[in-house]
């Protein structure tokens, strides 16, 4: 037996801890080389040597420190973006989801999996990210980091995750990783820069799923929370801001945030400016300023080729051939918009909704009608796929006549090519008829084209009356009530805003809020029924009433109490209601006579709140 004394052992210590550092920095160094190796491989052109290298360095990283293989993997992400390595970082992500790689420390391999996230979004291989990150799902939701940078990495994960399902309009599946990304974000720093860059994705969820005002708020939000030094996003941000005023109606508040960035506008980067230019132009066509927007169209498109974003170009193809189209050049317009839905996308499912539109309204112009027709079942078949992949109520009566439609026009068309075909058989013995018959072929073209063309009218009024319709309650929604502002004969506005359907839809169900909602709704239509007024639904319980007549407080009161105490009948007795009402002569736009009103529901609904929190007490 032998005995140690402290001093011997503090010295034994601290030789193993010398003798780990010196082989750990030996380590380092040789991975220096064999990056600086990978690096001359891919200058001298040798695709198949960089192919086969990657992922032995990567598998290398594995016995590094977490300060060394971080900084490595930076180094390597820098080297693969500055050479174009495109084909070799497809090839290293696949390789990062096989079973060689899973061996790997979770740390060291989630980091480069992170890395080549990004690396594969600089090159738009969107899809690639998505199913890489997708097979990692379940095993980086149970994985417990335990450094800060790992915790980074896990939630990055998730972030960068939930955007791409964005990208592809899957709203609802998007959100629960943007949340539980904004959780671990918190987790390490309440103010971590990351959940910036969240909120800018929320806003841009929340446009997708045509909720433009919570895109608006979360749009405010990331601009009051802009850590330092991140000019990158600003444009991409002031675009999702832009847009969604843009679709409230709202396109002079929209070019005012344009505006305002473009006085004073930081170093962006080229494919966020590329989208910010692509609402710039929304916005000018919606202002009707059509030379401005064919002059900022005209350089958008070449930014978009020099970009490679297939989504984007796509979006800048689709202007460019709109704005040909309204300045005559129709031939342009044919070719552009054709590119723009024929050409691939990137993350994005298909052609954007409206591209199909704007190319059957240049095909209509040309006379091509049959062509003009089967795009525009393009258009339906895109549109109701978008309002499927946003969670919105599926329009089965659409989908329905859509097919008694495509079967009509199937009954239609063969009929057609029957009577050819007869007329063919029949050719020898008709000589003598051939130009009767040829008038009456061409007749029975003509009426067709002309069904179809009907049909494609009647068609576009069906949409018209959906965009301006509740699907739940059958009454005008709010683009419907911005519609009928127009009319200088309501003078009388009220807001009014149903109390407890949470209560509802917590404990009985979603179907059950509707039910409480429809209930109301017919109510109060029926309380209405003999008055110069029109009532409309223009939010989740929230409705607004239009009315032509000077009416009274009190005549307005015994309507309310009269449709809440008939709901009442109908087994809703949780239900109540406050309302605003404003005059048009009080203001002088619309916005702020809506404003008003609402503000007014408002004070009355808090002071119901106080009275009740007074009788409780």
């Amino acid at each position: 037996m032998f005995s140690i004394n402290c001093k011997e052992q503090s010295f034994i210590v601290y030789f193993i801890f010398l003798i780990y550092y010196s082989i750990s920095f030996a380590h380092a160094e040789n991975t220096v080389l064999s990056l600086e190796n990978i690096e001359t491989t891919i200058h001298a052109g040798d695709e198949d040597s960089v192919n086969e290298k990657l992922p032995l360095f990567i598998a290398s990283t594995d016995s590094l420190s977490e300060s060394d293989y971080t900084q490595i993997s930076a180094k390597t992400s820098l080297l693969l973006r500055e050479t174009k390595q495109l084909t070799a970082t497809q090839n290293m992500a696949k390789w990062l989801v096989s079973d060689e790689a899973k061996v790997m420390k979770p740390a060291v391999r989630y980091r480069w999996m992170m890395i080549l996230s990004y690396d594969l979004m600089f090159f738009t291989e969107f899809s690639i990210i998505k199913d890489m990150i997708e097979q990692e799902l379940d095993a980086l939701e149970t994985w417990s980091p335990v450094t800060t940078d790992s915790k980074v990495t896990q939630a990055n994960l998730y972030h960068i995750y939930g955007q791409l399902l964005v990208r592809q309009k899957y709203i609802a599946e998007a959100l629960p990783y943007f949340y539980q990304a904004e959780k671990w974000f918190r987790g390490i720093d309440e103010n971590h820069p990351s959940i910036f860059v969240i909120n800018i994705i929320l806003g841009e969820a929340y446009l997708h799923a045509r909720n433009y005002k919570k895109a608006e708020q979360y749009a405010y939000k990331a601009l009051d929370t802009i850590p330092e030094g991140r000019v990158d996003a600003i444009s991409y941000l002031n675009a999702i801001l832009a847009s969604a005023l843009e679709q409230q109606q709202r396109p002079q508040d929209a070019m005012e945030v344009i505006s305002n960035y473009l006085a004073n506008p930081v170093d962006p980067r080229r494919d966020y400016f590329l989208y910010f230019s692509l609402v710039h132009i929304d916005v000018l066509r919606d202002l009707g300023e059509f030379y401005a927007a064919f002059m900022l169209a005209q350089d958008t498109y070449t930014l978009a080729q020099e970009v490679g974003n297939k989504d984007y170009l796509k979006d800048a193809t689709r202007h460019l051939g709109f704005l040909q189209a309204h300045f005559g050049n129709m031939i342009k317009a044919e070719v552009l918009l054709k590119e723009a839905i024929d050409s691939p996308s990137g993350i994005r499912q298909g052609n954007p909704v409206n591209a199909y539109l704007d190319y059957v309204e240049v095909l209509e112009k040309l006379g091509k009608y049959q062509a003009a027709l089967d795009y525009y079942r393009f258009y339906h078949k895109a549109y109701v796929e978008e309002h499927e992949r946003i969670n919105q109520i599926t329009i089965a009566q659409l989908e329905l006549y859509q097919e008694n439609q495509r079967l009509e026009q199937q009954q239609s068309l063969s009929a057609a090519k029957l009577a050819l075909a007869k007329a063919t058989e029949n050719r020898t013995q008709l000589k003598n008829q051939v130009l009767m018959w040829s008038a009456l072929v061409l007749f029975l073209m003509v009426t067709l084209i002309l069904i179809m063309f009907l049909q494609l009218r009647r068609k576009n009024h069906q949409l018209h009356e959906m965009a301006v319709s509740d699907q739940l309650t059958k009454l005008g929604n709010r683009h419907g009530l911005l519609q009928a502002l127009n009319d200088p004969s309501y003078t009388l506005l009220i807001i009014a805003d149903m109390d407890n359907l949470k209560h509802y839809n917590d404990h009985y169900g979603h179907q059950k809020g509707d039910e409480f909602i429809k209930s109301y709704a017919t109510k109060m239509k029926s309380v209405l029924a003999n008055q110069r007024a029109e009532l409309f639904r223009i939010g989740g319980d929230e409705f607004a009433i239009l009315i032509e007549d000077s009416v009274s407080i009190d005549t307005i009161k015994q309507w309310m109490q009269r449709a809440v105490q008939q709901t009442k009948n109908e087994g809703f007795s949780e239900i109540g209601v406050s309302y605003g009402i404003a005059t048009r002569s009080e203001v002088s736009t619309d916005y702020d006579w809506i404003s008003l009103a609402d503000q007014r529901m408002y004070e009355m609904k808090n002071q119901t709140k106080l009275t009740l929190k007074i009788e409780l007490g």
